[in-house]
């Protein structure tokens, strides 16, 4: 942990056993709701088959002790019904909603369970194109090379131009493997779509390892959670495109494809969006009211406040390293720098 890190949890003690904690979330929660965003929920983020970044996973554990805490101490709602309640003017102070993006196969072994047993309700956001299938989203996939010996240090002679320039700009991220992996992520997403794909079709050539056990959500586990009443779905689009970095035709196919095949498979309206990546124009905003949705949510971080535009709904990204106690939780929520 680091020095800042134990500075933010001392604090975060102490805010919690004094009660300002408590008169925050009464005086930000008195006429505004938040939406939780969550992507895994994992026993452990290690002895995975590739490296998880920290940012992409909560603990089972501090999972449950956060949806105890919200069910103690919030209304928790569907996202769709706090969309619902501010286009008819009706009150949400003290509401929350939870949001998992993309539809990963432990929302579904890990987390309903603990949504089942306090009876709290979730979104998730389900990228159409990989549900019950083997395909993984790019930075998994890059991680496997990493964990395979595949990427290099220097890029080999024949290799393309754009992965002579992701080594380049590698080195500065040092030999670390959690800041190498994690800084290769963000540095890819920088790469236009096609440059990514040259990358690592150029890894992929080079590995000839056994497949990874399947981590997407399978459209039956889909439709059993929806049939409980507790889980409701809303779209990532079908390949998890960044949508500001293609054609707007592109867009609409990813927008109008996933809303037909999910509205198809699991008989549910669909009606709430989220940006991949939370990447969004005015002119991605005009294609989702064009298709009919309702709502969608960003990345950035804050609260949902009547008036705000619905198709900007802020989240606050929940992930083990910055809130794996109930205090850090409370103080992730409620402040900026947390």
């Amino acid at each position: 942990m680091t020095v800042k890190m134990r500075i933010k949890r001392m604090a975060s003690n102490l805010m919690s056993s004094c009660g300002f904690h408590s008169i925050a979330e009464r005086v930000y929660c008195s006429d505004r709701a938040f939406v939780l965003m969550y992507h895994r929920i994992l026993p452990s983020g290690n002895d995975q088959p590739f490296f998880v970044q920290p940012g992409m996973f909560v603990s089972t554990a501090s999972f449950e002790r956060q949806v105890a805490f919200l069910k103690d101490r919030f209304r928790v709602v569907f996202l769709e019904e706090l969309v619902d309640k501010i286009l008819n003017g009706v009150e949400i102070s003290e509401h929350c909603a939870i949001t998992f993006d993309d539809g990963w196969r432990d929302n579904y072994t890990d987390a309903f369970p603990v949504l089942e047993k306090y009876g709290v309700p979730a979104t998730i956001f389900l990228t159409t194109g990989f549900v019950g299938t083997d395909r993984m989203f790019w930075p998994e996939e890059l991680c496997c090379y990493f964990n395979r010996d595949v990427v290099f240090s220097s890029a080999p002679q024949g290799a393309p131009q754009s992965l002579v320039r992701f080594n380049v700009e590698m080195g500065r991220y040092g030999r670390d493997r959690d800041t190498l992996l994690d800084g290769a992520i963000g540095l890819l997403k920088r790469f236009s779509p096609e440059e990514r794909e040259e990358i690592l079709g150029y890894f992929r050539s080079l590995s000839d390892s056994g497949p990874i056990p399947r981590q997407m959500l399978s459209w039956e586990e889909a439709g059993e959670m929806f049939a409980s009443g507790l889980i409701r779905f809303g779209s990532h689009t079908v390949n998890h495109e960044i949508l500001n970095q293609v054609p707007p035709e592109k867009t609409r196919e990813e927008i109008s494809l996933s809303r037909m095949e999910m509205e198809r498979r699991l008989g549910c309206a669909v009606r709430t969006f989220a940006y991949p990546n939370g990447n969004f124009t005015e002119g991605i905003r005009d294609i989702l009211s064009e298709n009919g949705f309702d709502a969608a949510v960003t990345t950035r971080k804050g609260f949902l406040a009547p008036g705000m535009p619905l198709m900007e709904i802020p989240r606050i990204a929940i992930h083990e390293d910055v809130s794996n106690t109930i205090p850090m939780f409370r103080s992730r929520i409620l402040f900026r720098k947390f």
